[in-house]
């Protein structure tokens, strides 16, 4: 009951208690295709804690290559570099799970299974492998596209599908439940990007010796925000 009351405050603070427009706006169509990917695509995001709002630097996409349905992305975070891989529909193939190591997805991670349209729903599994143990861990993906709103972020202002994940990471241990997970993406038909993403995570520590309070042995992971900087190109 403690951690079901955390999760429904969090889906609060996600945003995902007032029903949005199920119909697009005009000139956009009910169902959205994927889009075309090309090699040397860039874009850029900023990042800032959700809790604090302290800033968390930039991170910057660039397409190294496409090659049949496999996209290659290079990743540069404030001087890091990292390599991740997605589907031709931005679907993960090797990406790093929200709060979490870097993983290998088989099937692909399903983030955003094209065609999206309002109201659609849809619930996956598949297995995440960390490349660097070979520990794997059944991952259950709970996805449903909420509907239209118009998102500002520093790239402008634009009509988005809201898109909400409910995640449960599969890596409980004896001490601890498995991450929960909440990742909410606008996607922006007219670029064919996330032009902004929220994500977080929680689990509850078994070990924690406390009174009744709601929130008694929850760990909370990063309250993450990144917006869209620049326009693709």
């Amino acid at each position: 009951m403690k951690l079901s009351a955390f999760v429904g405050s969090l889906l609060l603070v996600a945003g995902c208690a007032t029903p949005l427009p199920q119909t697009p706006p005009a000139g956009i169509s009910a169902q959205l295709a994927s889009p075309e990917i090309r090699a040397g695509d860039s874009w850029r995001y900023s990042a800032h804690d959700g809790y604090t709002k302290l800033p968390q630097g930039t991170f910057e996409y660039r397409v190294s290559s496409v090659q049949g349905e496999t996209v290659t992305v290079l990743v540069q975070h404030d001087g890091r570099d990292s390599t991740e891989i997605y589907t031709r529909d931005w679907n993960w193939r090797e990406r790093p799970m929200t709060n979490l190591q870097n993983f290998r997805y088989e099937p692909a991670y399903a983030a955003l299974p094209f065609p999206l349209e309002s109201g659609k729903t849809w619930q996956a599994y598949v297995r995440a492998t960390d490349p660097a143990t070979g520990r794997t861990n059944r991952v259950r993906i709970d996805g449903k596209v909420l509907g239209w709103e118009r998102v500002k972020v520093p790239a402008g202002e634009y009509d988005a599908l809201k898109v909400r994940r409910l995640v449960y990471a599969g890596n409980a241990d004896v001490f601890r439940t498995e991450e929960r997970i909440i990742e909410v993406d606008w996607y922006a038909p007219k670029l064919g990007k996330i032009v902004r993403h929220e994500s977080s995570s929680h689990h509850l520590d078994m070990r924690a010796s406390c009174d009744d309070a709601p929130d008694c042995g929850v760990i909370k992971g990063g309250w993450n925000v990144v917006e869209l900087v620049n326009v693709p190109r």
